[in-house]
């Protein structure tokens, strides 16, 4: 059953082991010890699962037999690659690496964590049934908007830094942002609210925020405090903008520029096209460049709402 092993290029010291396991229920003759390492799944479709385990013995017959939380019994696994991992190295961050490099190379992955773009089933299925947001992407709901202006009483409170900190300029231009983007970018936004969205008031990330609106495990909307630039974020999918569009968010910006420009953005679980654009223009931005059409449906197809915020350990997003 085993076949040649494989050399991962970026750990010179360790290597994949590799199995026909299509047959077979249990894999305790395949890997009689060593069990501790990293291990791939290979399925007759195309796709593979990256993993880390203690026992990969038992980790290979949850997964065949659907024992764990996270997914069905997998009877469609072909074959096993298997990398044995010293007690001294650390799975996890091996696993992480593992993963990035799998998706980078284009390989379809059932992972969840960090796999922004997963078509496997998520919690918000449960919240927003599927059909629902098929409807959704395609503008047709779920749109359940009373008291969407109630969502946002943190930020016009009297405690609230934001209040106390953005100038007065940038205020209203930024909530406009922020109402748009509930009601047109974020399915039942009402309903989803705190567990799959949530708005920060004056965050300090990456040298601090007017305000961002946080879905799943990636900013989709921030305000930057640098030099009350009165500018506005938007993360969108890669690929929705020409490369012409594609500056830097440190190019000279003139505030009443009614444009916008593209910043290719790298995260750990994806990279994004940051769309930098005036704030109060998110509406035009997305509704009213015809040549852009399909941006505000690329967002919806994009849903950095999949994962709920009480989750955001497994760093789950769904397209």
């Amino acid at each position: 059953m085993t076949s040649s092993s494989g050399t991962n290029p970026a750990k010179a010291n360790l290597k994949y082991l590799r199995f026909n396991v299509s047959q077979l229920e249990s894999i305790s003759a395949l890997i009689p010890e060593r069990r501790r390492g990293i291990y791939v799944l290979q399925f007759f479709n195309g796709e593979f699962y990256v993993g880390q385990a203690q026992n990969v013995v038992t980790r290979f017959a949850q997964h065949r037999h659907g024992h764990t939380n996270h997914h069905e019994a997998w009877y469609d696994i072909e074959k096993l690659w298997f990398m044995p991992v010293p007690q001294d190295l650390d799975l996890t961050r091996i696993e992480n690496s593992e993963i990035r490099r799998f998706r980078e190379s284009g390989k379809p992955l059932r992972n969840r964590a960090l796999n922004l773009g997963h078509n496997q089933p998520s919690t918000l299925d449960k919240a927003v049934p599927v059909e629902e947001q098929h409807s959704w992407v395609l503008g047709d709901g779920p749109y359940d908007l009373c008291g969407i202006k109630e969502k946002l009483p943190s930020l016009g409170n009297e405690s609230s830094k934001f209040l106390k900190q953005v100038p007065d300029e940038f205020r209203d231009l930024i909530l406009a942002d922020l109402v748009f983007a509930l009601t047109n970018l974020v399915p039942e936004a009402i309903k989803l609210e705190g567990r799959y969205w949530t708005i920060s008031d004056y965050p300090s990330t990456a040298g601090g925020r007017w305000a961002t609106l946080i879905t799943g495990t990636l900013e989709l909307l921030f305000f930057p405090r640098r030099e009350a630039s009165g500018l506005s974020c938007l993360n969108t999918p890669v690929g929705t903008f020409s490369h012409s569009r594609l500056l830097s968010l440190l190019t000279p910006w003139k505030r009443n520029t009614r444009g916008f420009f593209v910043d290719r953005i790298n995260y750990d679980s994806t990279s994004a096209d940051q769309v930098v654009f005036n704030s109060g223009d998110l509406k035009r931005i997305c509704q009213n460049i015809r040549k852009y059409y399909k941006v505000l449906e690329l967002l919806r197809c994009k849903p950095c709402v999949k994962v709920p915020l009480e989750g955001l350990s497994a760093g789950i997003h769904k397209h």
